[in-house]
């Protein structure tokens, strides 16, 4: 959900944010209804950032689709399994 605050807001109420916005929720800063800055949980951010740093990364990004396509095609191993191949190619 995205909300909208301007500067002279939130630079009443920015101690109180962290208390009272969720994960999901951003706040669009505006000065002269201008949109000048997003604001948003740190939490939020750094998923955001890992997010980009696997779609930037091209190995990663098909490792992601690969591991989605066995989902969904039911293909996956438990943990167990996964663990005693590892233990023979040691």
């Amino acid at each position: 959900m995205i909300s909208e605050m301007t500067i002279t807001e939130t630079r009443k109420r920015i101690t109180s944010l962290e208390n009272t916005m969720d994960y999901d929720e951003t706040i669009s800063i505006t000065n002269h209804g201008k949109e000048v800055f997003a604001l948003l949980r740190w939490d939020t951010y750094e998923c955001i950032q890992e997010t980009l740093e696997i779609l930037a990364d091209k190995q990663l990004s098909k490792d992601l689709a690969l591991g989605i396509q066995q989902i969904n095609e039911n293909k996956m191993i438990d943990f167990d399994t996964f663990k005693a191949g590892l233990e023979c190619t040691q």
